[in-house]
């Protein structure tokens, strides 16, 4: 498990997917309203496992604040389910929280949806449409960053790409409405300008994220032969 601490009060860590294969990102963000996780992982290591508990146990005890954890698409469930239980156990809130449309289908059990819920101030979810069901970016305020699960890959050296459509809902509905409104949709999370960008795949941008965003929503998607 890597951890990196991205700016006061926002956290990333990175471990390998246990059925991927790949290392994957999660978020942790400091709201006074809540401690934030979008799309959370636990380590499989033990070692790791045990650090990360043990870490997240101290954050919750020290801020006395809900967690609220946050599903960015209807696959990234990941451990959401793990930290419900622990947290509700032991008589902490909690909201595991996904777009609407992933209800009764995301891997691991909602208990609220976006709009049933108002989030943390300083806080969004947008959906970009286009890719897997219940594709979810979140721009929070607070430290200027864009949280993205599948819509925007780290290219590394300060770069980034969009998915491709193959990354998408494999149907003529699916590429269609991943012509007309991915990018639109990647584009409204840049125009908040973010300087800092967090996906779950790939390296993350520290600085220069709006130029990033742009940069790539001008190039070809990932995977895909540059202009």
């Amino acid at each position: 498990m890597k951890v990196s601490k991205i700016r006061d009060g926002l956290w990333r860590w990175e471990v390998p997917h246990p059925d991927w294969g790949r290392t994957v990102a999660c978020v942790y963000a400091e709201y006074d309203e809540a401690i934030v996780l979008i799309d959370p992982l636990v380590p499989a290591d033990a070692a790791d496992q045990e650090r990360f508990w043990r870490a997240l146990d101290g954050d919750v005890a020290r801020l006395a604040r809900p967690v609220l954890v946050l599903v960015g698409s209807v696959d990234h469930g990941r451990s959401a389910d793990a930290v419900a239980a622990r947290y509700l156990a032991a008589g902490h809130e909690l909201s595991v929280m996904g777009d609407a449309a992933i209800r009764d289908a995301a891997s691991c059990a909602l208990h609220a949806t976006f709009g049933e819920v108002v989030l943390p101030a300083g806080l969004h979810a947008v959906p970009i449409p286009g890719m897997s069901p219940g594709e979810t970016a979140f721009v929070l305020d607070p430290w200027r960053a864009a949280v993205f699960a599948d819509a925007v890959i780290g290219a590394g050296e300060g770069r980034l790409r969009v998915a491709p459509p193959s990354w998408g809902v494999k149907t003529p509905v699916g590429r269609t409405l991943y012509d007309r409104a991915f990018r639109p949709s990647v584009q409204r999370v840049a125009s908040t300008s973010p300087e800092v960008v967090l996906p779950s795949h790939g390296d993350p941008v520290l600085t220069g994220g709006t130029s990033a965003l742009e940069e790539a929503l001008a190039s070809r998607a990932w995977g895909e032969l540059e202009k």
